[in-house]
């Protein structure tokens, strides 16, 4: 009897499943033609390419904000140096527009109501504006790097322990550091410019700190400031300090290899590049482009064979320069290329993107209940939302790990060593075919391939000269020197969470036939 019941399971169960439709029938995209390598692919791969490596220099939230010491020592940096009064009413004149204005003193962070650039110029020399002590330059920088948008520090960054510990001065302590992590963890930078003064005979420094949120671009608070304080030496508390650019032969051909001798633009154009879905996003701040080829990567193979016989097309990606000159804070070592199939991941996210265009719509039920109004034919609403209107967990896209690649593409570090030992503003960045290319390793030849340039090394730069311009000698203790700025940078740079190593800095994608 058993064994019967169990076989009569087995038949039914069969059934049930030869019944049961596929999971591509399910699939509500197919059924409403969604093709996330339709007409508008090279959309879809900006959308990508921001939600993978987001631009930051977009992302601002609030007004940018200026914090100004008016703690009592600080009255020498004007009296004894009247450069840095016309510096502070330049720059405040340059920041005009949405700004809120703190002042700092007796421990506290108040509004500047009154924010007229002549009313500020005045009160910097006039010594009964620093009827205060104690500026809270720690809580002033917790409170910057808590927001995302611009802001200004004006400030000696002599910070005292509470009232409860003594308020010595603090000496050593680097009581930035997780502040300056923060921040930079963030993908945001921070300038330092510096001017000298004295106060009672000693040697102090007035730093204009420019926290800079994002990729600086023209309307950024550090373009503003720049003209005004170009005269100052100043430092770059960063792990992106380099800059990229391009030397394109055009507006729409890209960095790839064509051949010169061809007849026409057509016989030059070897890989068949689709200058009308083209995207160079480094033209926007942006730093990756999109390739579309009317080629597969069989036949690109093939040239790649013929062409290399003719010392040709050793380099899939050539024009593409890294400036490294500015070491404040690191020194670029090697690069390395990575190369990845970003297919599954790129259409889950085009999936998901195209689900917020399908809104479903509601009505009350005979019990009152929410329900999908009657008669709707969108599939995509019906399946990818809840009846409140809410899209499903399924279809909101979350990053996944992409397939890697090897012999596909590496970087040709011959070309990257010579033009960076000849000149460190301009060093050329080649991607080439794999020494050992296999075709066989480009698994979905018809999917998405991102080729990924990435640093390898970098060093911190601790024993740069430059970073004794954050030292002075303390003014309560006599023969002491304050490094509690020259510490909290120090340990910034050194810090895991900040070094810029396997830190992508560029990506093209691939599309072929």
């Amino acid at each position: 009897m058993k064994q019967y019941y169990l076989i009569s399971i087995v038949i039914m169960s069969s059934f049930l499943f030869l019944g049961c439709p596929s999971t591509e029938k399910n699939d509500p995209f197919i059924a409403m033609n969604f093709d996330a390598y339709d007409a508008g692919l090279n959309k879809r791969v900006e959308a990508y390419q921001d939600a993978t490596f987001p631009n930051l220099a977009n992302t601002k939230a609030g007004n940018p904000s200026m914090y100004i010491d008016f703690s009592s020592g600080i009255f020498q940096a004007f009296k004894n140096n009247p450069t840095n009064s016309n510096l502070l009413k330049a720059v405040y004149g340059n920041l005009s527009g949405d700004l809120d204005v703190f002042m700092l003193n007796n421990d506290s962070i108040q509004p500047l109501i009154n924010s007229d650039p002549n009313l500020v110029g005045k009160m910097v020399v006039d010594q009964n504006s620093y009827d205060g002590i104690y500026a809270p330059i720690k809580d002033a920088v917790s409170k910057i790097v808590s927001k995302n948008n611009d802001a200004l520090l004006v400030s000696d960054f002599e910070e005292y322990y509470p009232e409860s510990s003594g308020r010595s001065e603090i000496l050593d302590i680097p009581y930035l550091k997780e502040s300056f992590i923060k921040w930079l963890s963030k993908g945001n930078t921070i300038r330092f410019y510096v001017s000298n003064y004295k106060e009672n005979g000693i040697d102090k420094h007035l730093y204009f700190t420019v926290f800079n949120c994002g990729n600086s671009s023209k309307s950024s608070m550090l373009s503003k400031v720049e003209n005004s304080l170009y005269s100052l030496p100043y430092f770059d508390l960063s792990n992106k300090s380099f800059k990229l650019s391009q030397e394109y032969g055009g507006e729409k051909t890209g960095g790839i290899f064509y051949d010169i001798t061809g007849k026409d633009e057509k016989q030059k154009n070897l890989l068949d590049l689709n200058r009308e879905t083209y995207v160079n996003g480094l033209q926007n701040n942006n730093n990756f482009e999109f390739y579309q080829f009317g080629l597969d990567w069989s036949t690109i193979g093939e040239l790649k064979s013929v062409y290399q016989e003719q010392n040709q097309f050793k380099d899939f990606f050539r024009k593409l320069f890294i400036d490294v000159s500015d070491e404040d804070a690191y020194s670029i070592g090697a690069l390395d290329v990575k190369v990845y199939d970003v297919s599954e991941d790129f259409e889950q996210f085009s999936k998901c993107r195209e689900v917020l265009n399908h809104k479903p719509k509601f009505e009350k039920g005979s019990n009152g209940e929410d329900k999908f109004k009657e008669g709707q034919i969108d599939d995509i609403a019906l399946s990818c939302y809840d009846t409140k209107g809410k899209v499903l967990k399924d279809w909101i896209y979350k990053r996944n790990p992409n397939v890697n690649l090897p012999e596909v593409f590496s970087l040709n570090n011959e070309l990257f060593r010579n033009t960076k030992k000849s000149n460190k503003k301009k060093v050329e960045l080649g991607v080439s075919f794999d020494t050992k290319f296999n075709l066989k390793n480009v698994t979905n030849p018809i999917g998405l391939i991102r080729v990924d340039i990435v640093i390898n090394t970098a060093n911190p730069n601790i024993s740069n000269s430059k970073l004794d311009m954050f030292k002075w000698s303390s003014t309560t203790k006599k023969g002491s020197q304050n490094l509690a700025l020259f510490e909290s940078i120090k340990n910034t740079l050194t810090d895991v969470k900040v070094k810029p190593e396997n830190k992508v800095i560029y990506s093209y994608y691939i599309n072929t036939l």
